[in-house]
């Protein structure tokens, strides 16, 4: 069975603003060197824009910023999607310890 054949009907969105664009490029690089072990869960990445209908946070003189790191999953049951949520999360952590200490 292949990957686009597998129903996976629990989904989840979770955007990170992060505090410049080069740590949501950073942060990208980072979470998606690894793929999922099983075909039961799918991870995407996007760096998105700052904008007033999303976050409030957009300035008008600076325009939008791309700084928003968007992780979508798609998993075939609740377990695999919350399991796959709490690691990115653990790994984002560290990730972001990380670029305080050496930048």
């Amino acid at each position: 069975m292949s990957d686009e054949t597998i129903d996976r009907p629990y989904k989840c969105k979770v955007d990170l603003a992060l505090p410049s664009p080069i740590y949501a490029r950073y942060l990208k690089d980072v979470l998606s060197v690894d793929g999922e072990l099983g075909n039961k869960i799918i991870k995407s990445f996007s760096i998105v824009g700052v904008s007033e209908e999303d976050h409030g946070l957009q300035d008008a003189d600076k325009g939008e910023e791309m700084r928003v790191l968007r992780i979508e999953y798609a998993a075939t049951d609740a377990k695999m999607l919350r399991v796959a949520i709490s690691t990115t999360y653990d790994m984002v952590i560290v990730a972001l310890k990380c670029f305080q200490e050496f930048t």
